[in-house]
């Protein structure tokens, strides 16, 4: 399992992208992502938050490592719940 800063870097060199234009895009400072990638920090949440809103087709590897998973939608199945129980009261 790779550090969150490696995966970074691999999502970062993946999308083609040197650091100062990922930092950009994410509004990472460089020297912050910098650091990251080499495993002398860890980064906020809020950095985790903006590359999968980025790109969330790397939301699942970023934070797990695993990319074969089926995402869920506690909002949407709760809705769904929601509208059968007031069908059934009905």
């Amino acid at each position: 399992m790779s550090t969150v800063g490696e995966k970074i870097r691999l999502i970062r060199e993946g999308l083609g992208m040197g650091r100062q234009e990922f930092a950009d895009k994410t509004g990472i400072a460089k020297g912050t992502l910098i650091r990251t990638e080499q495993g002398q920090n860890s980064p906020q949440v809020s950095v985790l938050l903006r590359i999968a809103e980025l790109w969330p087709e790397f939301a699942a590897y970023l934070l797990t490592d695993q990319t074969d998973i089926k995402q869920r939608n506690p909002e949407r199945e709760g809705l769904a719940e929601d509208l059968q129980g007031q069908r059934k009261a009905s």
